[in-house]
């Protein structure tokens, strides 16, 4: 090879690795995220909220994060999307000299095929900060706090009028609020996953209590208004900083086909500039389980699984109370799909055993026609006292309609509803049941109409859950259990009561049971 041409070759071997991470960072749906808040507009915004670093070190980690050689980070890495600090209403030269880091920052990023979403604070000015994200080439807005009347308007108009193809994604902390918005990306703020006993939460209680688990899995599959899957966000920061409660936290988002807006400590963050041993790996245990998550993407093709249906009204007047029977009833283990209030008919009930139908209050004669048809032809309708006759002395009423029958309550209370499906719907009418999970929280999806069953069950203890049994109805031959940290596992199945049990000797964090 002659010289000239041996230059050339080298300069296209050199410019090869730009030009492959200079790919495009990809749409909304494909995005990962990750919260990467910097610079000393972070700091100022820590300072107005009355929450300034005390650490030298963390302050000095969040005024450098924005050096390019953090993005070193996310080699290997799933992450491919960043959240970084844009605009909080500061004074210009401050608001200036943040943005000028984040173009820069940015520049470096999109080379490497990362996508940047600025973080926009209360106080923030649409009309200045939509377009200097313009001229830096940001892929997208999250509005993150509490903004007045209108502010997303604005945001969006600022966007129209520098003809941007910028996404805006609020990070809202009431669901119902952007559950059937018609945004890229719904994104909430959720709770930090974990499990409490309950005498440590100051109620008394006996020794074989269950412990209160808080998570976002009921919230995430709340989003599930049609068949086909869409990104869901969800905002938090955990409440420790072990490898274990990020891991978590990723897979509460995940187990219904979410994603979580990854968030650090900053004294881990700190340390990661240190490359402290312990910190490396604990990101490191981070992107293994969001790889754990996307190498499984077929997943969240699966459509939620339930003999139960629960009438969900979008326009619920308390849509709180709403929430409150979603997240009960996941708690207690009870397989549900959702059937939105406006496309309640025959043909959406097909399949069901059951319809909880509170939500109805009181239901219109269409909806009771369709109800009591159900209830007809063997069904259970779970209805409040609007639907007519509540006992007067007893928290219910079993009704006969039909083949089937109607449970009136007096005056329906989410928490002791969601304990009495459990009675009121048999394991065999309810289709999947689990044993000894009492720190566990079970998700079930269905595949290839029907031909294969997902249960996800997550750990929210620090200790391992053993001894588990999931029973199934359906024919199936073989049951296999996936986990971030091993192979797949072949379980043992036995025939039970014409079902089928499963049994996991061991569950750490995560995992998935594919039964074909």
């Amino acid at each position: 090879m002659d010289m000239p041409n041996k230059r050339l070759w080298l300069v296209f071997l050199f410019c090869l690795p730009s030009a492959l991470l200079g790919a495009n960072p990809g749409t909304p749906n494909s995005w990962i995220p990750a919260r990467w808040p910097g610079g000393p507009l972070e700091l100022y915004q820590r300072a107005k909220a009355k929450t300034p670093p005390a650490d030298t070190a963390v302050r000095e980690a969040i005024a450098t994060w924005y050096d390019p050689a953090t993005l070193h980070l996310l080699e290997g890495s799933p992450v491919n999307c960043l959240l970084l600090t844009w605009s909080a209403g500061a004074d210009a030269e401050l608001e200036r000299q943040q943005q000028q880091l984040v173009k820069t920052y940015t520049t470096e990023a999109h080379r490497r095929g990362v996508a940047i979403v600025g973080l926009v604070y209360p106080g923030a000015d649409p009309s200045k900060f939509v377009a200097a994200a313009a001229v830096a080439r940001l892929d997208g807005l999250a509005l993150d706090g509490e903004f007045p009347g209108g502010f997303i308007e604005q945001v969006t108009r600022a966007l129209a009028s520098a003809n941007s193809p910028m996404v805006a994604i609020p990070i809202v902390t009431a669901a119902a609020s952007v559950r059937t918005a018609k945004g890229p990306v719904p994104a909430v703020e959720g709770v930090s996953p974990s499990a409490r006993n309950l005498s440590d939460m100051g109620i008394r209680s006996a020794p074989s209590s269950e412990p209160w688990i808080q998570s976002n899995v009921w919230l995430v599959r709340s989003f599930r208004l049609a068949p086909a899957w869409r990104p869901v966000w969800i905002g938090y920061q955990p409440d420790g900083g072990a490898a274990s409660d990020y891991a978590r936290c990723v897979a509460d988002a995940a187990v219904a086909g979410g994603r979580w807006i990854v968030a650090l400590d900053d004294g881990l963050r700190a340390k990661l500039l240190r490359q402290d041993t312990a910190a490396v790996a604990t990101w490191h245990s981070i992107g293994a389980c969001l790889k754990f998550a996307e190498d499984h993407a077929e997943w969240r093709s699966f459509v939620p699984f339930g003999n139960l249906g629960i009438v969900l009204d979008t326009a619920a007047k308390d849509p709180e109370m709403a929430d409150e029977y979603l997240k009960l009833v996941a708690r207690r283990q009870v397989p549900y799909r959702l059937i939105v209030r406006s496309e309640l008919s025959a043909a959406s009930l097909a399949g069901f055993r059951a319809v909880l139908a509170t939500e109805l209050a009181p239901p219109s004669e269409a909806e009771r026609k369709v109800l009591k048809a159900f209830a007809e032809k063997g069904g259970l309708v779970v209805a409040g006292p609007s639907w007519g006759d509540p006992p007067k002395d007893e928290p219910f009423a079993e009704v006969p309609v039909g083949k089937g029958r109607a449970t009136v309550y007096k005056d329906p209370d989410p928490e002791s509803l969601a304990r009495d499906m459990r009675d009121l719907l048999s394991n065999k009418e309810a289709g999947f049941v689990a044993f000894n999970v009492p720190s566990v929280i079970t998700y079930a999806s269905s595949g290839g109409a029907g031909k294969r069953l997902l249960v996800q069950l997550l750990n929210y203890a620090n200790s391992p859950a053993t001894a588990i049994t999931i029973r199934v109805s359906g024919n199936f031959t073989t049951a296999r259990l996936f986990t971030p940290d091993a192979g797949p596992l072949n379980l043992a199945m036995k025939a039970a009561d014409g079902q089928i049990d499963v049994t996991i000797p061991k569950l750490s964090l995560w995992g998935g049971v594919l039964l074909e």
